[in-house]
């Protein structure tokens, strides 16, 4: 008898010389749910601090303006302030909260140097719990990031070259999280991440500190009157920002010009 006979049987697969089998499919199932999980705790976050700040304004009877001056104040003078901006802007990758607000909102209340001090430290926080999620939660985040244009083909070189590309990645003004979630799901070295991202993000943290810095002091509006704002910050912001501007555009030529140069000597 034929032992084939009844026998199911499998295609084998082929290989290429030099290249990798390939890998297994992911539970599309499992790996779906993780970020809608991410969602979730994200809105339910924005909820429960909507709903706080709503339910504290009517038993205070305190409008959200003052409420946000008495926020300031606290993050500015109380001993546990830094501490609590800290915090916040390490945890925001878990609200989806603008990084660039919390920037501009460290320059108001700690002015320009300790502003972008508290600022390098909680970014890199920051990056590091994106980080993480972008390693626990894997395909599905780096997928979402791989779809911003500036990040289609960056795979290879994140993994071969990790503090250059990072590094090109932050001065190019790429969106900030989507570099942490990609660099988390690629679960590359924390270390050469870690630096690139404090080195890179530095033109821009300097940027928006100081423009916070210049708008003046923003508790004036508690009063009706309208914050004083310093001209020199605000110009040298906007010089600096200009500044970033053109490097990042000549950067962005400079890595264009890489690849096909590789290409040419291989």
């Amino acid at each position: 008898m034929n032992p084939t006979v009844g026998r199911r049987e499998t295609p084998e697969t082929t290989s290429v010389p030099g290249t990798s089998p390939p890998a297994a499919r992911p539970n599309r199932s499992v790996t779906r749910g993780k970020p809608r999980t991410l969602r979730r705790l994200a809105l339910l976050l924005w909820a429960v601090g909507l709903a706080s700040f709503a339910v504290t304004a009517a038993a205070t009877g305190r409008t959200p303006l003052d409420l946000l001056i008495a926020l300031g104040a606290f993050l500015d003078q109380h001993p546990l302030g830094a501490a609590a901006y800290l915090a916040a802007y390490a945890v925001r990758p878990l609200t989806a909260f603008s990084a660039t607000l919390l920037t501009v909102a460290g320059g108001v209340l700690y002015g320009p140097l300790a502003g972008v001090t508290l600022v390098i430290v909680g970014a890199n926080a920051s990056a590091l719990v994106a980080y993480g999620l972008g390693r626990g939660l894997g395909a599905e985040l780096a997928g979402a990031a791989l779809a911003h244009p500036r990040l289609a083909g960056v795979t290879g070189r994140l993994r071969a070259r990790t503090f250059e590309t990072v590094l090109t990645l932050r001065f190019l003004f790429v969106p900030y999280d989507a570099v942490n979630y990609l660099a988390g799901a690629l679960r590359l070295q924390p270390l050469p991440f870690v630096v690139a991202t404090a080195i890179g993000s530095l033109p821009g943290t300097i940027v928006f500190v100081l423009f916070g810095a210049g708008l003046g002091d923003l508790s004036a509006l508690g009063t009706g009157r309208l914050p004083t704002p310093d001209p020199t910050l605000l110009a040298t912001s906007g010089a600096l920002f200009a500044t970033s501007l053109l490097a990042a555009r000549l950067w962005r030529r400079r890595a264009a010009r890489r690849p096909a140069r590789e290409t040419e000597t291989t």
